[in-house]
């Protein structure tokens, strides 16, 4: 079927804000949408301006085959059908998965059964709900190269990419190249440049919010944490979160740890969620439901046995943080517009130096996350 595309692009404050196409209605590419680092049908000129408060929902780890290490998946299809009755019931803006959506590697030979069951699932959702994935290392390797890239690319889209909704802007990132850059090298210096350049339009196009999404978290509780499997590497870590905090990104969102987890860097939130798939702690099987409104961001982690019916939002706007009872609600308000504004005047447009391949090595068995 032939897909006409529609282009306007919008030039403003010496720069183009948006190339606008249609999205594509053929069911096949709704998991390739992801093209050119753009994500079709959530761009700016769609997108770009605030209008209202709305929610989105995150989900990471389905990792189809990791209950039986590739014996099977029958668990992950439950758990996966179960979440994606709550998506269609809820109607979130969008939902995105955090990553690890397979448990085999495009090399594996049970990875295209893996892909095949993963695209069946979530082909279920409805098609009014846009659906982004993300790539984790069990995506594209723990070491990942052109190749493995390559293929993951194939059957998903962009490995790093940006989008639009409702006046937020969005960065998605590979983070297993910022774990582990030796055999991509040129993927590692690519994305830097790119995400630096992203913030800093994002910045100037005035988006109301600035987002990360990632498989791997940056840190689980503090900045300036140890490196280890969890995590990424420290000296990359503090170079990223130094122009995140200039751009004022407000929070990053992760999978990879099976369990949630949550720390500042600044005003910047790291956020890791649990897992759709297979727990490794407490936290039961589940995903998190943030709610976007124009002064802050709201959320909470919800196992499937707990998800409400609906999820209600409020158009009043807080000027002081809220103190939430329970430790899993989270509540991030921004700072005052003049403040704001006041902090942009002095940002540099200068990125760090880029920082040399890690040479930590990881401290758990990467074949059993």
């Amino acid at each position: 079927m032939r897909l006409a595309t529609l282009t306007v692009c919008f030039f403003a404050l010496g720069y183009p804000l948006a190339c606008a196409s249609e999205p594509a209605t053929d069911e096949a590419t709704r998991f390739t949408r992801a093209q050119k680092r753009e994500f079709q049908g959530l761009d700016y000129a769609r997108e770009g301006k605030w209008s209202k408060p709305f929610f989105f929902l995150q989900l990471a780890d389905t990792q189809y085959g990791f209950f039986t290490q590739n014996q099977g998946f029958q668990k992950e299809i439950t758990l996966v059908n179960r979440a994606i009755q709550h998506v269609n019931r809820l109607k979130p803006r969008f939902i995105i998965v955090c990553g690890d959506l397979t448990h085999a590697i495009p090399s594996d030979p049970r990875y295209t059964a893996q892909v095949r069951q993963f695209k069946a699932d979530f082909s279920k959702v409805s098609k009014d709900i846009p659906l982004v994935c993300v790539c984790g290392n069990h995506d594209i390797g723990n070491q990942p190269d052109p190749v493995l890239i390559s293929s993951y690319r194939k059957h998903f889209g962009d490995d790093y990419f940006g989008f639009w909704v409702g006046g937020v802007r969005c960065l998605v990132l590979n983070s297993s190249v910022i774990k582990d850059s030796k055999s991509a090298p040129d993927v590692l210096a690519q994305q830097e440049e790119w995400f630096k350049t992203m913030l800093r339009q994002a910045q100037q196009a005035q988006a109301q919010h600035i987002l990360v999404f990632q498989h791997h978290p940056w840190f689980l509780k503090t900045e300036d944490e140890p490196e280890e499997y969890f995590n990424l590497p420290v000296a990359r870590r503090l170079s990223a979160l130094t122009a995140m905090k200039q751009y004022n990104v407000r929070a990053i969102f992760a999978g990879h740890y099976h369990r949630n987890s949550y720390g500042k860097a600044g005003n910047v939130e790291m956020i890791t969620s649990g897992p759709v798939g297979r727990p490794l702690g407490k936290d039961p099987s589940g995903f998190r439901v943030v709610k976007v409104y124009r002064d802050r961001l709201e959320h909470k982690y919800y196992p499937f046995d707990a998800v409400p019916t609906q999820i209600q939002l409020s158009d009043s706007q807080r000027t002081a943080p809220a103190v939430p009872n329970s430790k899993d609600v989270r509540v991030a308000t921004l700072p005052s517009p003049a403040k704001t504004r006041r902090a942009a005047a002095g940002i540099s447009r200068r990125w760090q130096r880029p920082i040399p391949a890690s040479t930590s090595t990881a401290v758990a068995n990467p074949s059993s996350r």
